[in-house]
């Protein structure tokens, strides 16, 4: 008669975790928008905690300080952008019109400009942050740059280079926060049409 082995006990504990909790995720979407409304300096983990309605040891738990919070959280709303400009570019339909859905999505949120938030971050994140959200802001870029290619390829617009004509498009939409040009008069629809009108006049086939 074969004799089994008893099979090893686990552990007691809580159960492997199987991605970020509810209590993380809220505190990342809450961050981010507090970073991109209100910029590096103005924003504190204590700010966070209250707008989240959470303790300050609960984002502890998950951050260690407040670059840590950061480099995660534009991160997170990084890999959104990434995620819904995909969704756009990679439809169907003239390039022309997804690049003007693409401007009116970006243009519609309204936040503090990209280059100045990591400015005021900059003291205060390692290399190894740094780096991290540089990479996730190169992914939108390589995103466009393989649009844009594709669509040269297919004869849509003019061969330029294709990572340029990304930067100038999202740079060109960094004019959201110039109060001069969207304000009352001129809506956020209305530039996004100018904008992409100008870029196109550009890469049209002549």
């Amino acid at each position: 008669m074969t004799k089994h082995h008893d099979q090893p006990k686990r552990r007691p504990g809580r159960p492997k975790a199987t991605g970020p909790s509810q209590t993380m995720v809220q505190i990342l979407r809450t961050a981010s928008f507090l970073f991109m409304e209100q910029g590096f300096e103005k924003v504190s983990l204590e700010n966070v905690a209250q707008a989240c309605g959470v303790t300050k040891a609960s984002v502890y738990y998950y951050f260690s300080n407040k670059a840590a919070l950061f480099t995660e959280a534009l991160l997170f709303v990084l890999k959104i952008a990434h995620d819904q400009t995909a969704l756009i570019v990679n439809g169907s339909g003239p390039l022309r019109d997804r690049l003007l859905e693409v401007a009116k999505r970006h243009m519609g949120n309204a936040h503090i400009d990209f280059e100045t938030m990591m400015r005021e971050a900059s003291t205060e994140l390692s290399e190894e942050q740094a780096a991290r959200i540089r990479d996730g802001e190169q992914a939108l870029h390589r995103l466009l740059a393989e649009v844009f290619q594709r669509a040269m390829d297919e004869g849509e617009i003019t061969p330029f280079d294709p990572m340029l004509l990304s930067h100038i498009f999202t740079a060109m939409l960094t004019v959201r926060n110039r109060k001069e040009i969207v304000n009352d008069l001129q809506t956020v629809g209305q530039t996004a049409e100018e904008i992409v009108q100008l870029l196109w006049r550009g890469i049209e086939p002549r």
